[in-house]
């Protein structure tokens, strides 16, 4: 009993001290945090989703910017379905040690802006679920440089899922409505709605866009889980197709660029001006879903050759009162804050700004704090991938298990 209260109370405390973890840069100088697999030219994503059984080839990867000779510690971090900490022991989930100094670094070259790379292997797990990476400095774990979310998933659950068009008049034209079905093995204890949770994400964003799944129906017979919506339970917005910006050349101007002012210590990059879409027909074009690439175009061999560059990003657009306008995609996570909101340029009428970003391809968007139609709008012809993840607490476990992972394209 004595032993069973210290472990309540140290998970009540971690739950406490942490909270819900988030993928948070806390240093000014770090950039482009993410982790990715040894594929070539990869298109990076905010929050990966990997195989148990396929965790070798994946990694941690950020820039230092301030030169400084630092050792960092990577830690890894066990949490619960919703992002906060589990109570787990670092053995019961790690397969190696925690707690791993990162000592090498490859510098930049051919930079105006110099940095150190830094890429480690990501410590494989023993289990399935969500987990944060944290790097810390000074051997001092409060001192926290950044964390970056990722999850694993044992594939033990059938998902199959699809997207439709809105499901009533008023819906069709601007929302996705998300059909899904599970199968669960022999062994799995599911009698109500409690023993599963069910998450959907859209276009990898950290947010979950279906909150409140409609009530399912558990078929104990054939071991099916079917979330039947009588009233648009399963209906979200569909929004719009990503902006891009090509930032992989400093002397040749790409896709969406307007023009390039190369200084002694820095280049500046000017999208094309863009204006709201909101009230506009759907116009079909491709993009990454909000992803990224890092590449530069001259030598895109390797991406130590990429610069830092400063991206302008334009947009004409009436003055939104208070509301403030922000850039916003999985190379900032999606985060509305100082460094991604735009400021009003009376004089030029429109919304500029400017982020410190690493040369290659970008997806954006230009969002308001408070959902808004006028920015980029909301159409069903829009095509996103949906992400569908099952968590289960297995019998005698005190952790919520990824069983179950699926991505399904709006349009194939």
């Amino acid at each position: 009993m004595k032993r069973g209260l210290i472990v309540c109370f140290l998970l009540l405390w971690a739950t406490w001290v942490y909270g819900q973890l988030n993928s948070s840069i806390h240093r000014d100088h770090i950039k482009t945090v993410y982790i990715g697999n040894s594929e070539p030219k990869q298109y990076i994503e905010s929050h990966p989703v990997i195989d148990l059984q396929q965790q070798a080839s994946w990694f941690l990867s950020f820039d230092d910017l301030a030169l400084k000779t630092n050792t960092y510690y990577l830690r890894i971090i066990s949490c619960q379905a919703d992002w906060t900490p589990s109570s787990l022991s670092e053995i019961e989930y790690l397969q190696d040690f925690n707690d791993i100094p990162l000592r090498d670094a490859s510098s930049s070259m051919g930079t105006k802006v110099p940095y150190l790379n830094y890429r480690i292997s990501l410590p494989k797990t023993r289990i399935s679920g969500n987990f944060i990476a944290q790097v810390y400095a000074n051997r001092n774990k409060r001192d926290t440089v950044f964390t970056q979310r990722f999850s694993i998933v044992e594939n033990e659950m059938q998902v199959a899922a699809s997207v439709q068009f809105g499901q009533t008049n008023a819906s069709r034209s601007t929302n996705h409505a998300i059909q899904i079905q599970l199968k669960y093995p022999d062994g799995y204890i599911i009698q109500s709605e409690d023993d599963i949770r069910v998450f959907v994400r859209k276009n990898n964003e950290p947010n979950f866009i279906l909150k409140n799944l409609p009530k399912p129906v558990i078929n104990g017979m054939d071991r099916t889980i079917r979330f039947p919506s009588f009233n648009q339970e399963n209906s979200v917005l569909a929004g719009n197709e990503y902006r891009l910006i090509d930032l992989r050349s400093v002397i040749q101007k790409l896709n969406f660029v307007s023009s390039i002012d190369e200084k002694e210590k820095e280049t500046v990059i000017k999208t094309q001006v863009e204006v709201p879409q909101g009230l506009y027909p759907y116009t079909e074009r491709r993009d990454l879903n909000g992803q990224y690439l890092i590449s530069n175009y001259e030598n895109s061999h390797d991406t130590r050759y990429a610069d830092y560059v400063i991206c302008q990003f334009n947009l004409k657009a009436n003055p939104q009162n208070q509301e403030g306008i922000f850039v916003t995609g999985g190379f900032n996570n999606y985060q509305k804050n100082a460094s991604s909101q735009m400021t009003y340029n009376s004089a030029l009428g429109m919304y500029q700004g400017n982020i410190l970003l690493k040369q290659g391809i970008y997806n954006y968007r230009f969002e308001t704090k408070n959902p808004s139609d006028y920015l980029e709008g909301n159409y069903a012809q829009t095509e996103n991938q949906y992400d569908i993840l099952v968590y289960y607490r297995k019998p005698g476990t005190r952790i919520d298990a990824l069983v179950g992972f699926q991505r399904v394209n709006s349009i194939r």
